[in-house]
């Protein structure tokens, strides 16, 4: 494949056009020696700087020319004069919503013109269009800087990221520069079926590749499996971003009865030796059994929620925690809705839970994680997304939580018995320069689908809901979490329920009467290696996390410097809170 190609099957429309209008000509490019080829016209550069930067980061991505993104040691002057033209032209680019500058228009002529019929595998022997491709690269990434968040003072929008913020709050409008992919996609002409572009937090400092090169802006993937998104969920009128965060853990349910597990299909021998695996279904006896008064958000808030960020606040000098964070299945929908009614004028600005339910339409059981962001009393933005595999329950497992629900005694493995066919993976801006994400139990441990995205991404935080043992640093959910935290950088939590620790505990005990283990319901990871075990006290009903958030330097591969913009998460302190 040609660059030419490539730019033709992102931008099949071509570029010499009104933002977002299909262009009507046409132009016919030479091939030496071979047929005439006939392609749209490219003689303009993309208008939208998150369309140019999906184009040429495709291009740099494909051709593997990312690892030519290196200061020459013998004229390190001449890079710093780069570095500084590359920051004022992005700078006079995002100032209005016109064309690009006259120098970036310069640099993708020469690419289209001069390059277009070469090879994406011969890019890499070409240093004068491989110089183009990565200061037109560093040119989108920067005149993109602040877009996706939230404005502060000391950071006021450009046109571009108002732009941005436009489409956001109103969707719907008839605004002939609303981004026709949001929330998917900042690209403007750029099909997520193609590319995804999406505002980023965090630069990693490991290895060599494309998402070590931008600061701003991370190119994912197009949607085959994975539906990404980037979803702004921070309060408005905001001063400043926060110094530290404070996380209500609520490791809700602290009993599950035994007949929680069914089998809802038994392992099934077929006739070539082989046999159909045995699925499990979970059941929420703990909100209430069929036929029996069901526990409401309401009761929930006023026995559990509404104490605990009392407690919380009092702990924290009178400060309201920012989120609050339940496992994995925690909650039905309606539960988690009434819960969320019940708190929206306390101050708090999200919260994270599990859920189980079942679509009507399909009979499908869904295992979910739904972000609440509570804007006001009066609005909360919810969105939710699907476990991305099920749960296989082994023998071990089983005798570790002391489960017997299968009355065949020849099968020790049971699949969760949940939908797993719609992927997708929200990304929430919560103030300037901090993002989140959250994955649900063993989507942490798999690299698909989720992972190549959040690399990319790299959220501040990821927030992985459990039904879990003890969340102790040798268990797999601190190993998988370290990745993660050593590249890109993310701080990782992860949280299971009470009940299944105590289970896993009372296993323990029994089989070691001289122990006594801790109820470790949570693990806190972050990028500088540091581990915290989060023990929950006997009679205890939430723990509260404070962290720091400290201004991070990052430098790309060509030494472009963030100037502190990001931010990094670290443990401060945590107490077990009591009702």
């Amino acid at each position: 494949m040609r660059i030419i190609d490539l730019i033709h099957q992102l931008l099949p429309a071509g570029t010499d056009a009104a933002f977002l209008v299909e262009a009507p000509t046409v132009e016919v490019l030479n091939q030496p020696g071979g047929p005439r080829a006939t392609f749209p016209s490219y003689s303009l550069c993309p208008i939208w700087p998150p369309d140019l930067f999906a184009v040429i980061g495709t291009i740099i991505d494909r051709s593997g020319c990312y690892t030519e993104a290196r200061p020459d040691r013998n004229n390190l002057v001449w890079h710093e004069e780069f570095i500084e033209s590359i920051i004022a032209i992005a700078a006079s680019w995002s100032a209005s919503m016109v064309l690009p500058p006259e120098d970036v228009q310069y640099l993708w002529t020469h690419v289209v013109s001069n390059f277009g019929m070469l090879p994406l595998s011969e890019v890499c022997q070409e240093q004068e269009v491989v110089d183009y491709l990565l200061g037109l690269f560093a040119i989108a990434d920067e005149a993109c800087a602040g877009m996706g968040w939230d404005e502060l003072p000391t950071h006021p929008h450009t046109p571009f990221s108002l732009n941005v913020i436009r489409t956001a709050l109103a969707p719907d409008s008839r605004d002939p520069y609303r981004l026709p992919y949001w929330p998917r996609s900042l690209c403007g002409m750029v099909s997520p079926d193609h590319a995804i572009v999406l505002p980023k937090s965090i630069t990693t400092t490991k290895g060599c590749t494309i998402r070590s090169l931008s600061h701003h802006l991370a190119l994912l993937p197009c949607r085959t499996t994975l539906d990404p998104s980037w979803f702004l969920v921070s309060r408005p009128l905001q001063a400043a971003p926060h110094d530290t965060m404070r996380l209500l853990l609520i490791p809700f349910p602290d009993q599950i009865p035994d007949d929680c597990f069914e089998v809802s299909f038994p392992r099934t021998p077929l006739s070539n030796g082989t046999s159909y695996a045995a699925f499990f279904r979970l059941h929420q006896h703990w909100l209430g059994r069929k036929g029996q008064p069901r526990m409401t958000g309401a009761a929930l808030a006023k026995r559990v929620v509404l104490p605990l960020i009392r407690q919380a606040c009092k702990a924290s000098g009178g400060v309201v925690p920012n989120g609050i964070v339940f496992p994995e299945c925690a909650l039905s929908p309606q539960v988690a809705q009434e819960l969320v009614q019940a708190i929206a004028d306390t101050g708090i600005e999200f919260l994270i839970t599990g859920v189980l339910e079942k679509e009507p339409e399909t009979g499908h059981w869904l295992n979910q994680a739904r972000t609440y962001a509570i804007v006001d009393s009066q609005n909360v933005l919810c969105r939710q997304q699907n476990k991305h595999h099920r749960w296989r329950v082994d023998q071990s497992q089983a005798d570790a939580y002391g489960l017997n629900f299968d009355t065949d005694q020849s099968n020790h493995q049971w699949w969760e018995d949940i939908d797993i066919s719609r992927r997708s993976l929200p990304f929430y801006a919560l103030s300037r320069d901090m993002s989140m994400v959250t994955l649900i139990c063993e989507d942490l441990a798999r690299m698909d689908p989720a992972m190549n995205a959040i690399r990319s991404v790299g959220p501040n935080l990821v927030v992985a809901l459990l039904m879990d043992g003890p969340q102790l640093i040798s268990r797999w959910p601190g190993r998988y979490a370290g990745v993660l935290a050593d590249e890109p950088g993310c701080a990782v939590l992860s949280l299971t329920c009470a009940a299944t620790v105590n289970r896993s505990n009372a296993t323990y005990v029994k089989n070691n009467p001289a122990a006594a283990p801790a109820r470790i319901v949570a693990l806190w990871v972050q990028a500088d290696g540091r581990k915290e075990q989060l023990s929950l006290d006997d009679g205890d009903m939430g723990v509260l996390l404070q962290l720091r958030c400290v201004p991070k330097h990052q430098t790309t591969l060509d030494n472009r410097s963030d100037r502190s913009a990001s931010r990094e998460l670290q443990y401060l302190s945590h107490m077990s809170l009591g009702v």
